[in-house]
């Protein structure tokens, strides 16, 4: 599996096991005049983005040209997009296309309105993976200590409710967030995020459920070789060695020796 279809299957499985998206509102509605209705704007950008996994696959373009190429139709498609008129139940859809098309102080403004309205609203499920999603924009605008923050407001989630939360802190907030002088912070939020992990509760019977369990040991493992690389790279070798210890015994949860 190349690199790009990979983290489209991770996210799709964190999503699928933690995202709920409530129903889906008519693009037709005339409350939405003069904004392209989210879902409208997200089905362009999975036909365009079928297309260019397409070439892909046969070679034709990079994965950094595939992300560059569906960057550049999401922000055509978000073009003088009247931010006044979000509805706030939808911020949230907003903010995922916005993180698509890089425009981080965009996405950053609405998925804060999404954070708030989940707080207002007790949507959890919603809280925690906007909660995720703003800390990713905050550490790609270089705000390393408020995404830090942020993302530790989601560490708070029940255990059937974690699933989003180790994927989004290893394969987003870390790698925007690591090598600007941070780097032990990240490991200490990488670690409680393994924590939440192994944590975590999903419905065996499922097949979300299934793939979550199945995924799990992968998550961890990446996540430990992250832990202990932030370590090293910081210099702090002792913490490394302990690291990597740590790593060991919970990967024997996995496979007993």
């Amino acid at each position: 599996m190349k690199p790009v279809q990979l983290l489209v299957a991770l996210f799709g499985l964190s999503c699928v096991v933690g995202c709920k998206t409530g129903p889906i509102a008519d693009p037709n509605d005339p409350k939405e005049a003069g904004l392209l209705a989210p879902e409208v704007i997200r089905r362009q950008l999975r036909g365009t983005s079928d297309m260019l996994m397409e070439r892909v696959d046969k070679g034709e373009i990079t994965n950094d040209e595939f992300k560059a190429l569906i960057a550049k139709r999401a922000n055509e498609l978000l073009d003088d997009l009247p931010m006044n008129k979000i509805d706030p139940s939808r911020a949230w859809e907003y903010g995922e296309v916005f993180r698509t098309a890089q425009k981080w102080p965009q996405a950053k403004q609405t998925l804060q309105i999404a954070v708030d309205y989940a707080i207002k609203t007790n949507n959890e499920d919603r809280r925690i993976n906007d909660l995720l999603r703003l800390a990713h924009c905050e550490a790609k605008l270089g705000e390393i200590d408020e995404a830090i923050k942020t993302a530790g407001r989601a560490m708070d989630a029940t255990p059937t409710g974690s699933a989003p939360i180790l994927p989004a802190v290893l394969l987003e907030i870390v790698p925007a967030a690591q090598g600007q002088k941070h780097d032990p912070q990240l490991a200490t939020l990488l670690k409680t995020a393994i924590d939440k992990e192994m944590k975590t509760i999903v419905d065996a019977s499922m097949d979300a459920g299934k793939a979550f369990l199945y995924a799990r040991p992968h998550h961890v493992h990446s996540a430990w070789d992250k832990v202990i690389e932030l370590y090293s790279k910081a210099g702090m070798t002792a913490e490394a060695r302990t690291a990597v210890a740590d790593k060991e015994k919970m990967m024997n949860v996995f496979h007993p020796v």
